[in-house]
């Protein structure tokens, strides 16, 4: 976010920044691609401290404004421990301006939050059809759409690649992070989830798909008027963000337009993926100690300052290494293990027989064979596959040529150990916590309490007439009770009505008959004793 304020701010520049290259920054080596130059063929040679001649690849400008002036990134790579360079102050003041943003956004919990993602996830999509339509018109664009649906099988056979497309989609579909159950926790006890969670995968396959249509075919126009191939102006990760596409949207007409539409895009939708993971931490604070909600205001600003201190030393001179590392190691990995521990939890140790009774209570039916076949088998085990040959494909990540020190690497697995050891150790915990409690396995089992709820539901017939109709109370004064099968005392107001005309075999729906003989709703038990 703080990258995408950077780049929003100087796009208001006469010149965009990164299609020159400004001695305050650059090196011989760079150039401005499709300029004057005979630059961007072959090596070129740099002289060191010592007067020795170093033989270094050219860079375009864009590139050089990423690295040079962006990140002011140390080109050695890490030191000694805890040598992280100087802090951008500049950077250091975008993500401080970011946070704010995040603060005044959450200020009020979900209540705020909702309101504006009104705005900041639908405005996106808009700019991404205008962008849309923009790049297929382009010249060249199907060179780009050529480079993006013409797969090439052999990196099909590296799990990498799998491993990293479960990443993006669990990234982008919000899965194992927290904020898909902590959202669903604000929806009403019988919301029809399963049409919402469709909805939402279609959405996101749909968005992935245009967004990658609308940058490639943008690549394509690009490489097109610089007369080289598309995989010479694509770059990966956060390159394609702040490199790559900066520099095709500023050969368009009215580069400074588009450069304005397309970074704002991108830090809204910075700000929607914060609010998810934000309000996910806060949602488990006042959950676990409800007195902190009467300071909602206060404990949001405090978690803010603190993550804007923690986010510091990702501005440093090798901030961009220990952001590679942190996503690596702490976000790519992790969240596939989460994945299958959540799954092999409900699915296999709470058991997927009673999830799909608890679906029914909730949705009233139950999943088809299909879901249950993909949860307990075929979705933990495809995981589970992908991450072990992953694990034997291992190599210890690098930033380009920079390679990282062991410190590095000890600090990476220790951030996917703190997320990930915490699945095991609760479970141990409050595994002994029921044994000491109750003498049974409790935690692998529904509570009696809900045991009886959902059984309760499950044997009353439900039915409305009238569907204008929310209550019986106005009907029926007294409330109307009656006996069920176990003599416990049910009040009609609380429960659902059966038809008029005709019930179950077993009920007695005499009662129910009356009622409606005087245009009254009715419920219609099982017979009493």
């Amino acid at each position: 976010m703080a990258y995408c304020l950077f780049y929003l701010f100087n796009t208001f520049r006469t010149v965009l920044p990164w299609t020159e290259c400004n001695p305050a920054w650059s090196d011989e080596r760079c150039y401005v691609r499709g300029g004057n130059t005979s630059w961007g063929m072959g090596e070129v040679c740099i002289v060191d401290d010592i007067g020795g001649c170093r033989e270094m690849k050219p860079q375009t400008s864009e590139e050089q404004f990423w690295e040079k002036n962006v990140l002011d990134i140390r080109e050695t790579g890490l030191g000694e421990f805890g040598d992280l360079g100087e802090i951008k102050m500049d950077l250091a003041f975008f993500l401080l301006l970011s946070w704010i943003v995040v603060f005044l956004c959450l200020s009020k919990g979900i209540k705020s939050s909702g309101k504006v993602v009104y705005f900041t996830a639908t405005f996106p999509y808009v700019v991404l059809l205008v962008l849309l339509v923009m790049g297929l018109t382009l010249p060249g664009a199907e060179q780009g759409l050529y480079y993006l649906f013409v797969p090439k099988w052999e990196k099909l056979a590296s799990f990498t690649v799998w491993r990293r497309a479960a990443g993006q989609v669990f990234f982008s579909l919000g899965i194992s992070w927290g904020g898909i159950i902590m959202f669903g926790s604000y929806n009403q006890f019988r919301a029809r989830v399963h049409i919402d969670a469709h909805i939402v995968s279609i959405i996101d396959f749909l968005t992935s798909l245009i967004a990658s249509v609308v940058i490639f075919s943008t690549l394509g126009h690009s490489a097109h008027l610089l007369g080289v191939p598309v995989d010479q102006v694509a770059k990966g990760g956060q390159g394609l963000a702040f490199v790559a596409y900066p520099e095709a949207l500023s050969h368009l007409p009215v580069p400074h337009l588009w450069s304005v539409i397309f970074f704002l895009m991108l830090f809204l939708l910075g700000l929607d993926s914060e609010f998810a993971l934000f309000e996910t931490v806060t949602c488990a604070l006042f959950d676990s100690f409800p007195a902190l909600r009467k300071h909602k205001m206060m404990v949001t600003s405090l978690m803010c300052l603190a993550c804007f201190l923690l986010g510091l030393p990702c501005v440093t001179q090798c901030g961009q290494y220990v952001l590679d590392l942190m996503d690596t190691y702490g976000a790519s990995l992790s969240v596939m293990v989460i994945a299958v521990a959540e799954m092999v939890a409900i699915m296999w140790g709470y058991g997927v027989n009673n999830f799909c009774q608890d679906i029914k209570y909730m949705l009233g039916f139950t999943p088809g064979w299909y879901f249950k076949v993909c949860w307990v088998v075929i979705s933990p085990v495809f995981l589970v596959v992908i991450f072990i040959a992953a694990c034997s494909d291992w190599h210890q990540p690098s930033y380009g040529s920079v390679s990282y020190p062991p410190w590095a690497h000890t600090i990476g697995w220790v951030l996917m150990l703190v997320s990930v050891i915490q699945i095991p150790f609760w479970l141990f915990i409050m595994t002994i916590v029921s044994l000491m409690e109750g003498g049974s396995w409790s935690t692998f089992h529904p509570t009696s309490s809900w045991l009886a709820r959902r059984n309760e539901a499950n044997s009353t017939f439900i039915y409305k007439p009238d569907q204008s109709i929310n209550s019986i109370d106005s009907f029926i004064k007294p409330p109307f009770t009656c006996h069920m099968e176990d003599t416990s005392m049910v009040s009609v107001s609380t429960l659902p009505l059966p038809p008029s005309d005709q019930g179950r075999a077993g009920m007695d729906c005499s009662i129910a008959k009356r009622m409606h003989q005087h245009d009254q709703p009715a419920i219609c038990l099982t017979d009493p004793p």
